[in-house]
């Protein structure tokens, strides 16, 4: 066994202890990549044709090690009622860039807004059976209003637990939310999402470490190390992936993005603690 977390958290005036002991770890640290690899930043995709032919960056995203735990997503949404943009991920939008000062390197998820839909991204997990977790991120978001920054465990749309920051809200606010957050009418379920204020004067333009524990009983969610946000509702009942994704459809929930406009989120280091079904 890898690793024992405790989870001490006071709940409706009770305290309540958990403690989950994780088999299986997943860590990538991409700050201390090779740098001259990583020049600039690829050209945004603008057509259809240049999203389905882009490559994947050559170097650590086309190792072993990355390859064998993670998958880079190039699927498609098209519009719909509450989708009135369509969104089509690419391996371009996908990359490791260098730091501003040039002393080290990190992930980037790009989301592009073209005229006729928006160029997204999205990272899986190649393990699809994660069963109870401790998922820490370190990450910043960046860029233009109308994207929506994401780090989440998914099996279906009853069963995923989210970390989201849209780019249209104020820098000091995060929402938590297990699913499902609207019940069959369209109503927003009261405690299914929360839009919370970052603690400590954080703001997600800055890096942070955002973590999520999931238990059989709990979502237990910390930002830089503090507790930060408890939920009883909605636990996954099923085993899952784990994504990271940076997009937009144009939607109520995003906001439209203006044409020509991209947002980013940066990530330092992933680790995934779990156990599998």
């Amino acid at each position: 066994m890898l690793s024992l977390v405790k989870i001490s958290v006071f709940l409706a005036g009770v305290a309540a202890a958990q403690e989950a002991t994780y088999a299986h770890r997943i860590f990538h640290d991409f700050r201390s990549l090779d740098g001259s690899l990583y020049t600039c930043e690829p050209a945004n995709i603008t057509n259809d044709e240049q999203s389905s032919a882009a490559p994947v960056q050559s170097g650590y995203l086309t190792s072993d090690a990355f390859v064998n735990d993670f998958g880079i997503q190039t699927w498609g949404a098209p519009v719909s009622e509450t989708s009135p943009v369509r969104k089509q991920n690419s391996n371009q939008n996908v990359y490791i860039e260098r730091d501003e000062d040039g002393s080290s390197t990190h992930l980037v998820l790009r989301a592009y807004r073209n005229e006729d839909f928006i160029s997204s991204a999205e990272v899986e997990s190649k393990v699809s059976n994660i069963f109870h977790a401790s998922i820490r991120v370190r990450a910043r978001v960046r860029g233009d209003a109308g994207a929506c920054a994401g780090i989440f465990t998914y099996y279906d749309d009853d069963n995923e637990s989210d970390i989201e920051i849209l780019t249209r809200d104020p820098t000091n606010h995060i929402r938590y939310t297990n699913q499902p957050g609207l019940d069959e009418d369209g109503n927003e379920i009261p405690g299914a999402s929360t839009d919370a204020v970052m603690g400590g004067g954080a703001v997600w333009t800055d890096w942070n470490d955002y973590r999520l524990d999931w238990t059989a009983d709990l979502s237990v969610w910390y930002l830089n190390g503090k507790l930060a946000h408890i939920k009883t509702y909605g636990i996954p009942s099923n085993p899952s992936t784990f994504i990271l994704n940076m997009w937009g459809n144009g939607g109520v929930w995003t906001g439209d993005m203006d044409i020509g406009s991209a947002a980013y989120l940066d990530i330092e280091w992933i680790e995934i603690l779990y156990n599998t079904a």
